[in-house]
């Protein structure tokens, strides 16, 4: 799978070279086995360093899930540093949206889901749990707000596990996000926040991995 996924890369590069941007280091996309890759062929992808799919805490004969990486037409995904997606998570880029992987040593954990309809930028030293959501489209409006809207996550913040970020969101640095909140409005630089709708529990926050 791992050379196939390469294979089609490489042609898609000959045939669209003037239309799909991939920075011409190509094992720095690693794909693991058990992955799904749909990358549109007009679709910008930078990685600086290295992206990993279905990357896994254990040995490979343990990768129970699927992996996703969806690019589509238009769309933009640049990988500043080293960021790995870990085995049954997913990210889905939408047409003419951007995603910003800023920093080094970022993850998103198994089966997390990342939407972006927008814009979201991920900076650094982040760690993302276990089932957790990031989307920036509700997709619904409700009395004529736009469901739209991006997402900061700055630099060394903790999202814990099945916790959700919604539209419109600013995580300051340094901050932690409990288990299972729902984060509606933008949250203080080193803040723990908990609960649905997530408040701030308590300031002055320091974390470390």
């Amino acid at each position: 799978m791992f050379r196939k996924v390469k294979r089609v890369i490489r042609e898609l590069k000959v045939r669209k070279k003037e239309r799909l941007t991939i920075k011409p280091y190509p094992d720095k996309l690693v794909v693991r086995p058990e992955s799904i890759i749909s990358i549109a062929t007009n679709a910008s992808l930078s990685i600086e360093r290295s992206f990993e799919v279905n990357a896994s805490w254990f040995a490979d004969k343990h990768r129970r899930y699927k992996s996703e990486l969806r690019l589509a037409e238009n769309s933009t995904l640049r990988c500043h540093s080293d960021f790995k997606l870990y085995q049954g998570a997913s990210i889905y880029v939408a047409p003419n949206a951007v995603l910003e992987l800023k920093g080094e040593r970022g993850f998103i954990n198994t089966n997390s889901t990342l939407n972006c309809f927008c814009h979201i930028e991920i900076g650094d030293d982040c760690g993302i749990g276990d089932n957790v959501t990031i989307a920036d489209s509700d997709h619904h409006s409700i009395n004529g707000k736009n469901p739209t809207a991006p997402i900061i996550i700055g630099n060394h913040v903790w999202i814990c596990s099945n916790a959700m970020i919604c539209a419109g969101v600013t995580i300051g640095d340094g901050s932690v996000v409990a288990a299972g909140a729902v984060v509606v409005k933008d949250v203080p630089p080193h803040c723990l926040v908990g609960g649905v709708p997530a408040k701030v529990l308590k300031e002055n926050v320091e974390w470390k991995w």
